[in-house]
């Protein structure tokens, strides 16, 4: 290879040696006259331009002879470097694989590329807690940056604990992420003006906050900001532990500046104004939309999310915050369980609070519940989760194992709404135009994340119900009841209150409910945006005077109640004198039974939450029950007391006799105090 090099003069040619190395490094380091030059001149800035231009003839003239020489070497090379393996002795074929998927760039590309697509599709089971914590860690942390900078009293006393870290995200209780969030939103700009202005990052004196915020209300600021200056002064002076005497959120001047700002900005401001909210015509196409099979599988559920938002009376944030496996669908109506959120959660007084939406609730006859809930139940839809709705797909016809956001969520309700079909009139029932759209021209804009839930309670309050009744609705009445009070008494309520509204807006009642101010003021939106008000208007006037009432002139219920539907036996009580009987009739009943195959079933009683275990067959119809789980395998922590015919058959089938029986199984009844705890020999 040695002779492959140009014949230049000895000095260049030690040059091109030491620094290409081979000739095919330096057969690819320039293609013509210009990038020889250019290579030349940046070696050699003094080269002479007789030696420069005669230097450059050879190096051409060398490119042009060894070319294909050099092409060969490139191909052997390449070739042995693709095909040839080690000696047998070095390495074998399986070591050198691995080798090379473990340094091949395009290996690792591919691996890196696989381990982010399944992070990205399966999100851990606790992301959205994970997520709360962690931006709960982050704004304490940056809150407590803001005491350290002020060098304030609490600060001294931190640095004397052994975990300061811990103690730091500690000091702020149980405030919630979003909290902290806004507190610190709200601080940064006055510490900025601080540094700025004054030289320091803390007020020292009623004066700097007087000063910054007359600032801020000059330049234009909204109506809140002053109040919320203040409420995070005050909580910062308050964790700070800032002496009583020295706190600038208690002097008299500064709260009388903060009562005048906002009465102030109050003025220019427009009055506050609740969601707008949907039309009856907008509930109808939904609950069309579940039930439509030839909808994108997304579209459908996310369809039922919103009429469970607005039957249920919830927010964005209500939805994100049920616990998918403690969901169910009984023959009394759809009961979800809300976990952490902005009212409930370990550290507030109603650990959990529960959404009930009653079974019959339909405006069109289309049993939308179950069908929704069918969805939702589906192995797609059904996996492991802390939240209920997930990000779809880019077509809507599959999801991604990944958390929304409550303003994410509101986006997706959005676009949904914008692709949302006029119904109208078939027969006695209803159905879908799918290429008339019922908000054309962008008006989903119209509607926000809170016009789901102003739905029930308007209608509610027009139709008769007190401000108490209707407290039930979005949960608002648990601060004004005791908890045992509002669990008892919050199903009944809330049952009541939707079948009085689903019976006004199907057939009427004599306290009608007209919805002409909120398509006027949709036509009104859609005027605005340059739309034709008109069409909007007939394509949302679904209620008419049906026999005297503003109704849908339908028949109440529009689902039909089969009998048998509505036999509420769930706990399984009963009377010893049969007890014999229903014992041998269950043998009988587990050949029949074709619905669940599992080997027991646990009910959960309605009032007080008992959970009674079963064996498959027993006279118990789990269907009949309010709440039912399925288990193949049970543990101690499963449940709280036994039916008392599956204990009996459970004794037979392990060969004893009611006698051989311990104490704590023998002495129970089936009408024995609910909170008994009962051992089964399983």
């Amino acid at each position: 290879m040695d002779s492959a090099w140009p014949a230049v003069e000895p000095g260049l040619l030690s040059f091109l040696q030491r620094v290409f190395v081979s000739p095919l490094r330096l057969d690819a380091a320039f293609d013509g006259e210009a990038d020889c030059e250019e290579m030349l001149v940046e070696a050699f800035p003094h080269m002479v331009d007789e030696e420069k231009r005669n230097a450059t003839a050879i190096l051409l003239q060398w490119k042009a002879e060894v070319s294909r020489p050099l092409k060969r070497v490139r191909l052997v090379t390449v070739s042995s470097a693709m095909h040839v393996l080690p000696l047998p002795d070095v390495l074998n074929v399986q070591d050198e694989y691995q080798r090379i998927t473990k340094t091949s760039v395009h290996c690792i590309l591919e691996m890196h590329s696989k381990r982010k697509q399944k992070k990205y599709r399966e999100d851990a089971p606790d992301v959205r807690s994970k997520k709360f914590d962690s931006e709960r860690k982050k704004y304490s942390l940056l809150l407590a940056q803001v005491m350290i900078n002020a060098q304030l009293p609490i600060v001294a006393l931190i640095q004397t604990l052994d975990d300061a870290n811990s103690a730091w995200i500690h000091i702020f209780a149980a405030r919630r992420a979003n909290t902290l969030k806004s507190r610190y939103k709200v601080w940064k700009p006055f510490e900025k003006w601080l540094e700025m202005h004054r030289g320091y990052l803390f007020p020292q004196s009623v004066k700097d906050a007087i000063d910054y915020m007359q600032h801020r209300v000059d330049n234009g600021c909204g109506r809140t900001v002053p109040e919320s200056l203040s409420i995070t002064l005050g909580m910062l002076e308050q964790l700070g532990r800032v002496p009583d005497s020295a706190r600038i959120s208690d002097d008299p001047l500064w709260k009388g500046h903060i009562k005048s700002w906002t009465a102030e900005l109050g003025e220019d401001s427009p009055p506050r104004k609740p969601a707008e909210m949907f039309t009856v015509a907008m509930v109808i196409a939904l609950e069309l939309l579940v039930v439509e099979e030839a909808a994108t599988i997304f579209s459908r559920a996310l369809a039922w999310v919103i009429l469970v938002m607005i039957w249920g009376a919830m927010r964005c944030d209500d939805v994100q915050a049920i616990i998918p496996r403690r969901s169910f669908l009984s023959n009394f109506g759809l009961k979800l369980i809300l976990g952490k959120s902005k009212t409930t959660g370990p550290d507030k007084v109603q650990k959990e609070v529960a959404v009930h939406i009653f079974r019959t609730i339909s405006l069109t006859g289309e049993d939308w519940l179950r069908c929704g809930f069918n969805i939702w139940e589906s192995d797609e839809f059904s996996f492991p989760r802390d939240y209920m709705v997930m990000e779809p797909s880019k077509d809507w016809t599959k999801v991604r194992r990944k958390f929304v956001t409550p303003s994410g969520l509101s986006s997706l309700i959005a676009k949904l709404l914008s692709t949302l079909s006029c119904p109208k009139r078939s027969g006695i029932g209803w159905e879908l135009m799918p290429h008339i759209l019922l908000l054309p021209d962008g008006l989903e804009s119209f509607f926000s994340g809170h016009s789901a839930r102003n739905f029930l309670t308007s209608i509610a309050a027009v139709i008769g119900f007190s401000r108490d009744e209707r407290a039930f609705l979005g949960r608002w009445s648990m601060g004004m009841t005791s908890s045992e009070e509002y669990v008892r008494t919050s199903r009944q309520v809330v049952f009541k209150i939707q079948k009085a509204v689903n019976r006004s807006l199907v057939e009427g009642l004599e306290e009608v409910y007209y919805e002409d101010e909120s398509i006027q003021r949709l036509c009104d939106a859609a005027e605005k945006a340059g739309a034709n008000p008109n069409r909007i208007k007939k394509r949302h006037s679904v209620l008419s005077d049906w026999g005297g009432r503003q109704s849908l002139g339908g028949i109440y219920p529009t689902l039909t109640i089969l009998d048998g539907d509505w036999n509420d036996h769930e706990d399984g009580d009963g009377d010893d004198t049969d007890l014999a009987a229903k014992v041998a009739d269950m043998t009988h009943r587990e050949a029949a039974d074709e619905v669940h195959s599992a080997k027991y079933f646990i009910t959960v009683s309605r009032r007080t939450c008992l959970r009674r275990l079963h064996l498959s067959g027993c006279f118990v119809k789990p269907d009949r029950c309010c709440e039912v789980s399925y288990l193949d395998q049970v543990t101690a922590d499963d449940f709280d007391s036994v039916c008392q015919a599956c204990k009996k058959k459970m004794v037979a089938g392990c060969g004893r006799e009611n006698g051989d029986q311990s104490s704590s199984t023998a002495s129970s009844t089936s009408t024995a105090s609910e909170n008994d705890m009962d051992e089964v020999p399983l």
